[in-house]
């Protein structure tokens, strides 16, 4: 059975507490915590409280979505992923899309990467790079390069469907060992649909990816957090569950 979960970010405007209850109603595993609102950079105080509240509800603090783009220095992210408990950290590989990102730039991306990778390791952090348009992980042939220029044990990528993109062989292109996690949600041109409009393409997609990386729910049609515990039934059902 593959572990599920919820990002935080999918209620940016609900208090820590709540997510947690959501979380724990619909019978997810745990929570990757966002930077934005809930777990700021370097405020450990607030990183310590939640980490404690997530184990003690019996939920998992799978990782700290840290929005950080790889073109700064990493340490206080670091440190606040590991006072939250965090398994891995959420990055970004940059500011530019691969078909535009100068050999310079995507060479200082991969140092900072790299950077990470070091800082981490002396909290037991791996790092993942979430699949994103304008990264250097925009498309899985760039994403399975930055791997090999990485060239960490730590590095990781996340999977995440892009409605223009032939999915399927985005994967069929990327190693599936190196998928640390999955962002699930379905969407099209800019809107949010249930979760069950998708159910036979999330199924090809998550039969290609390996059972130990988790598929975490991220965004919910209008918001709602009715349309959530939908979702996240069918989320489990999607996992084996």
């Amino acid at each position: 059975m593959r572990p599920t979960g919820l990002l935080s970010v999918t209620f940016r405007r609900l208090p820590f507490e709540r997510i947690i209850e959501l979380t724990a109603e619909a019978g997810l595993d745990g929570i990757e915590w966002g930077s934005d609102v809930h777990v700021p950079p370097g405020d450990l105080k607030q990183a310590e409280k939640i980490g404690k509240a997530t184990r003690s509800a019996g939920l998992v603090n799978f990782s700290y979505g840290s929005y950080w783009r790889a073109d700064c220095e990493p340490e206080m992210i670091a440190e606040t992923a590991a006072a939250l408990g965090a398994q891995w950290i959420r990055v970004w590989a940059g500011k530019l899309p691969s078909s535009a990102c100068p050999p310079e730039i995507r060479r200082r991306t991969v140092e900072y990467l790299q950077k990470i990778c070091r800082c981490s390791a002396g909290f037991d952090l791996q790092i993942a790079a979430e699949w994103h348009p304008d990264t250097l992980t925009d498309d899985a042939v760039s994403a399975a390069k930055l791997i090999d220029e990485v060239a960490d044990d730590r590095f990781f990528c996340y999977f995440q469907r892009d409605w223009r993109r032939d999915n399927l062989r985005e994967l069929e292109m990327f190693p599936g060992e190196r998928i640390r996690a999955v962002h699930v949600q379905y969407n099209a041109n800019r809107q949010r649909f249930p979760l069950s409009d998708g159910i036979d393409e999330w199924s090809r997609l998550l039969s290609r990816i390996p059972e130990d990386a988790p598929a975490l729910l991220e965004f919910v049609r209008n918001d709602s957090e009715e349309q959530y515990l939908e979702d996240a039934c069918i989320l489990k059902q999607l996992s084996g569950r």
